[in-house]
């Protein structure tokens, strides 16, 4: 692989080709409100010094793959210089109040980086209509976290954003299904799997208090299986949305059921990489020890946090969940 690392100055806006005096670098990104970050060490060059605002540019192959700037430069005497450059995501970390109407999620995305100024494309639109909300005092991740979250709730559908190159990209997680086969004899070093229902609701109360009229309303959804497995674990919902009618408030309750019911299967692989995976990316997962535990041979996995190391060897490290 060849890679091209090159450094804009924030100064004087010209560019070098610093490719030759850059350790490996580290290329992490994840669907759990975080930017895509690089972070990499250099060595001191003469006529050439890295300031917080340079623009780093990453290309692997001629295959633009990182473009972000310098946030944090570290040091200590005898070593050399620690860098760490975040994409475009990052100034989704910034906090506004925003009033939203009823909308899907992609259009609060568009409003979203539209108000913060930065470059963005809509993959794939959203259809289901996101209740109105006043979002006062909350990241942009937040919000577009939370719109995201409700649409799963609403229609099932699942949504992410990342960034492509200084583009940022609102896709549905259904589009960057590969081709990949990861596992047993294929890429795979070594693993780390976990089973838990330590976040899981098998029983669900959703209440509706009335202070001025004295009056309480409490709408259930259990899971009577689960609840002889596990033991009853139970989550409550308070709403204050007095519109809602008896049916909806029912809807609401089976659908956090349907949400929470679930145990979690996580999986970390170490493996040889591939530049086709980033967060967001989906494989076909093939281990015969872990249908010991009803993973199907050939499962489907999504990628939720993914770190390239790239350098003489190409490795990458995947928190997985298995679908």
């Amino acid at each position: 692989m060849k890679l091209q690392v090159y450094e804009t100055s924030i100064n004087n806006r010209e560019m070098f080709d610093i490719s030759e005096v850059v350790s490996p670098l580290r290329w992490t990104t994840g669907l759990d409100s975080q930017p895509g970050k690089l972070e990499f060490s250099i060595i001191d060059v003469n006529n050439m010094f890295l300031r917080s605002g340079d623009t780093i540019e990453v290309k692997a192959d001629g295959k633009n793959l990182f473009k972000g700037k310098v946030f944090v430069r570290k040091k200590k005497k005898e070593s050399l210089w620690q860098i760490t450059a975040y994409d475009n995501l990052r100034y989704l970390k910034n906090e506004d109040t925003i009033v939203f109407g009823a909308g899907t999620a992609s259009s609060r995305f568009t409003k979203i980086c539209q108000t913060q100024g930065v470059p963005y494309k809509v993959l794939d639109s959203s259809s289901y209509n996101c209740a109105a909300v006043i979002q006062d005092n909350k990241t942009y991740f937040t919000m577009i976290d939370e719109a995201i979250q409700e649409t799963r709730t609403g229609n099932y559908m699942r949504y992410g954003i990342r960034d492509n190159y200084g583009t940022v990209e609102f896709f549905a997680l259904n589009r960057f299904i590969t081709k990949l086969v990861l596992g047993d004899q294929s890429l795979v070093t070594d693993y780390s799997y976990e089973a838990s229902v330590d976040n899981a609701y098998n029983a669900i109360k959703v209440i509706r208090e009335d202070k001025d009229n004295e009056t309480r309303e409490v709408y259930t959804a259990t899971h009577s299986g689960n609840i002889e497995k596990w033991g009853k674990l139970q989550m409550v919902e308070n709403v204050s949305d007095a519109d809602l009618n008896s049916a909806q408030l029912k809807q609401q309750a089976a659908d956090l059921l349907t949400e929470h019911n679930v145990e979690t299967k996580t999986l970390s692989l170490d493996c040889v990489g591939s530049l086709d995976i980033q967060a967001g990316c989906s494989f076909v997962l093939r281990s015969v020890d872990l249908q010991k535990d009803k993973i199907a041979n050939d499962s489907l996995a999504l990628v939720t946090g993914c770190t390239h190391t790239l350098g003489a060897i190409h490795t990458m490290s995947l928190d997985v969940e298995v679908l």
